[in-house]
């Protein structure tokens, strides 16, 4: 797959076949189905996103964290027979622009598609104006096919990124899972933390905070990456109340049944299933008791996923 971060010299190659475009934060089951469908039409297939994403551009008061980091796109795309990806940068310019001048700069002029694949509720452009009933118009146009993709909905909730972040938030990250095709994780490098898990016995990888969404405060049962090894292991992800929770969020893992030395590199940490909330404990005695109960708990549970 060939990566643009903005128009290439030349688009040749990728002319004639599907362009889709879209945020695809997260890649869910939505996506995965609208890529499968603009690979069925032949011809090669051009992916346009945006970074940063529009939200924080458009709505900078409104924080907004990712599912995944945009590196998640570009290595998860191949798989579903992505042959470019073009990642524009998302500017107040370009947010002025209004969807037939965005389809002509961006669209038609480099790639010439004979197919636009979109979802239900997509819409682009300058105030939205891009909507599926513009497409529908435009495309005859252009000598170009819409192909509208339906919604993936399970128990009257529909598949989207929106939901998913919903769901990482409180926690719920085995249903996130199952709408993602995947377990959520969470990538970043191993830093120094106050040595407490090392001083109960438990030595923690310590992670520095992170852009991306990140999961309810609990205790999780985790699988983490690094090295190109994997290692069964148990997440806290809080405050530390019951030592007066004073240095804000961390992220601290321990790997179960071993030691590794992680500080200073890049590891993955993927959530299995949360195994409890955050809890503040009345000694130090007790929290080692818990955590060995928690620990139990992790290892039932990732012998069963």
């Amino acid at each position: 797959m060939h990566t643009w971060l903005d128009l290439g010299k030349t688009a040749k190659e990728f002319q004639g076949g599907v362009v889709t475009m879209g945020n695809f934060d997260g890649l869910h089951f939505g996506h995965q189905a609208l890529l499968r469908k603009a690979r069925d039409c032949g011809g090669p297939v051009v992916l346009v996103t945006f970074d940063p994403h529009p939200l924080q551009i458009l709505a900078p008061h409104k924080p907004h964290t990712r599912i995944f980091p945009r590196r998640d796109l570009m290595e998860r795309l191949p798989l579903f027979g992505v042959d470019l990806l073009m990642i524009l940068p998302f500017t107040a310019e370009l947010a002025r622009l209004n969807a037939e001048d965005f389809l002509r700069k961006y669209v038609r002029e480099p790639f010439a598609p004979k197919h636009l694949v979109a979802g239900h509720d997509f819409a682009f452009g300058k105030d939205r104006e891009g909507s599926l009933d513009f497409l529908r118009a435009w495309c005859p146009r252009n000598d170009c096919e819409l192909h509208v993709i339906a919604p993936r909905e399970e128990d009257g909730e529909i598949y989207s990124s929106r939901l998913i972040r919903e769901l990482l938030q409180k926690g719920e990250v085995e249903k996130a899972a199952q709408k993602l095709g995947r377990n959520f994780y969470l990538r970043g490098e191993v830093g120094s933390g106050a040595g407490r898990g090392t001083g109960i016995g438990i030595p923690t990888m310590n992670f520095k905070p992170v852009k991306e969404v990140v999961p309810a405060h609990g205790v999780y049962a985790t699988r983490t990456h690094f090295d190109r090894q994997t290692f069964n292991s148990i997440t806290n992800i809080g405050i530390n109340p019951t030592f007066g929770g004073v240095e804000g969020v961390k992220i601290e893992t321990h790997v179960l049944d071993r030691t590794v030395e992680a500080r200073g590199k890049t590891a993955e940490v993927e959530f299995v299933k949360r195994l409890r909330p955050e809890m503040k404990f009345a000694s130090i005695e007790d929290l080692k008791k818990q955590i060995k109960n928690d620990i139990l708990k992790a290892n039932e549970a990732l012998d069963d996923a």
